[in-house]
């Protein structure tokens, strides 16, 4: 474990967090202009779960276990980005 691992580990799972939050923002989209939530519910819960699958395959720390700590800290940096993206620059209406 070393900082290269620490540091590529930040930037992928802050760029995962960043698409994430586009997805999101676009379903909702979907969503509100079929005027059906419960179809874009369904598809946003569809696609969160695919994302996970994906996230967890593309990454080269999917042998990690959850405690190690460069896993922790990607874990943390995505989901900081999330929230800074949600909360602070209000990117979803």
């Amino acid at each position: 474990m070393n900082i290269k691992e620490w540091a590529l580990s930040i930037v992928i799972h802050a760029f995962l967090g960043y698409l994430w939050v586009l997805f999101v923002e676009h379903v909702l989209g979907l969503a509100n202009s079929m005027d059906n939530m419960i179809l874009g519910g369904l598809i946003l819960l569809l696609g969160t779960y695919l994302f996970w699958f994906t996230v967890n395959r593309i990454t080269p720390f999917n042998s990690y276990k959850l405690t190690h700590p460069t896993k922790v800290a990607g874990v943390i940096s995505f989901g900081l980005v999330v929230i800074v993206l949600v909360f602070v620059c209000k990117i979803i209406t």
